[in-house]
């Protein structure tokens, strides 16, 4: 924690109504669209459409601020960029809290954890990801306390530019639910301020989570939501800082729920999904979509190893280096419901969904999972050969590649998202990183080279706040 104060950021964004900024820059030959239901799709899609000129006019206010040029109210979106490197001071900090380093646009408070830029292409893999939890974990929460009544108030942490609580919006809103009032809060204004005349009741909160106790009333929220904020807390005190302050501004009864996934890629190795047992709304309906999907459950038996792919493996080496200098954890899924447990006392129906999701084809899906076993280089088994079961065989359905392929998008934007950190953790100059990074693309986008079951490991984990007794 800094010994120096903290600056006092500004709550006004200075952001139009349909800014919901480069968040919904949607057309890449990734996107996930293809993997989504006919409802979330046009959902989706229909958003994208609304905010091509928002994204357009945030491109611009990037190009200008590469000048040094741009004032703190210049664009639509809100966002400043600034080119000294200077240190800045706490009003500095609070009306221009953007600035440029690498090339790209970073949150110019030097004292914080948080090690991803603020720019489009970051925003565009953040959406990415929203929309691949939101399709994987069928909605935009998992808790079963929603199945029937929807949060009255929700709060979103870490809301960035607001997409997830947009996505939660019109879920409800479809099912006939248009007035859930929801508040966003970040330290960076990046979300936008409705007008009257939109259809959803939004209000946002520019804080720093640093500064206990946030911004709200005691019992004020039906769903705190904190969705992949592991790279934005530290693994100290305040991570039980906020975690007390989560449960107190959480109605009785009410519903925390975290998302989160590892930075740190493991591989999946050969071994049959669970078969679905039960009714639509039980576990086995939950269990045939995750089937369905092309995902894995992932259990404290679903057989796991190092990838198999050495790209990924000099990734997580120069991850885990470069986020535990920072007091950042490499596998937050591991130290989630742990931090739920300690809380027994004050949250009740604890519970988790943890996922397994492929990054590409995996030859031992192809192949069928029985016959002869092999062991790979690592020593872990990585294929299955031999005459398998033609049940046994698999091929990906267009929605099921379409969904692996945006998992994997994911993944290489977070890489070059990180590129700095590993660079440095790697000891590598710039032309051998360029290489590197080059070599790993053509690896990974082209030449099969997750096809050994690499995956990326997401999570949702809920609990209720008790009720006091009657």
């Amino acid at each position: 924690m800094p010994s120096t104060p903290l600056p006092d950021y500004k709550h006004a964004a200075n952001q139009t109504a349909k800014a919901r900024a480069a968040a919904q820059a949607a057309s890449r030959k990734s996107s996930p669209s293809a993997a989504i239901s006919a409802a979330d799709r046009k959902n989706a899609l229909q958003i994208a459409a609304e905010q091509r000129a928002a994204a357009a006019s945030a491109a611009r206010a990037d190009a200008l601020g590469r000048s040094g040029s741009i004032s703190s109210n210049t664009a639509s979106s809100g966002v400043t960029a600034l080119t000294s490197s200077e240190p800045a001071s706490n009003d500095e900090l609070g009306a221009r809290p953007f600035t440029r380093r690498n090339g790209r646009r970073y949150l110019r408070d030097m004292s914080l954890s948080y090690p991803l830029p603020c720019d489009l292409a970051e925003i565009h893999r953040q959406t990415l990801r929203t929309m691949l939890l939101c399709q994987v974990f069928n909605g935009p929460v998992c808790s079963p306390s929603f199945v029937k009544k929807p949060p009255n108030r929700v709060l979103e942490v870490g809301c960035g530019t607001g997409f997830w609580s947009v996505m939660c919006h019109r879920h409800f809103a479809q099912r006939g639910f248009p007035s859930i009032q929801f508040t966003g809060m970040d330290i960076a204004p990046l979300a936008p301020r409705m007008d009257s005349d939109d259809d959803m009741k939004w209000t946002f909160v520019q804080h720093d989570l640093r500064r206990v106790p946030l911004p709200f009333r005691a019992d004020e929220f039906n769903l705190v939501m904190i969705k992949d904020m592991s790279m934005v807390t530290p693994t100290t005190g305040l991570q039980q800082q906020l975690m007390d302050e989560y449960i107190r501004i959480l109605k009785p009864g009410g519903t925390l729920e975290i998302w989160d996934g590892d930075h740190s890629l493991r591989m999946l190795l050969p071994h049959a999904p669970p078969t679905p047992r039960g009714d639509d709304e039980s576990e086995g309906g939950e269990q045939a979509l995750t089937n369905a999907m092309g995902t894995y459950t992932l259990t404290s038996s679903t057989p796991l190893a190092a990838p198999q792919n050495q790209y990924l493996n000099d990734y997580n080496a120069w991850v885990s280096k470069a986020l535990e200098a920072r007091q950042l954890t490499p596998m937050p899924c591991t130290t989630i419901r742990p931090m739920l447990l300690q809380e027994a006392e004050v949250l009740v129906e604890i519970d988790c969904r943890r996922l397994a999701i492929p990054l590409g084809e995996v030859r031992w899906e192809r192949e069928g999972v029985g016959g002869a076993v092999t062991q790979g280089s690592n020593g872990h088994v990585i294929s299955s050969k031999g005459k398998a079961k033609e049940l046994d065989r698999r091929a990906l359905t267009a929605g099921q590649a379409a969904l692996r392929r945006t998992a994997l998008m994911t993944v290489i934007g977070m890489i070059e998202s990180l590129e700095p950190l590993l660079r440095e953790a790697s000891g590598k100059g710039q032309d051998e990183w360029d290489r590197w990074q080059g070599n790993m693309m053509t690896d990974l986008l082209k030449s099969g080279g997750t096809s050994w079951g690499e995956c990326l490991e997401v999570g949702a984990w809920w609990a209720r706040k008790k009720k006091p007794p009657p």
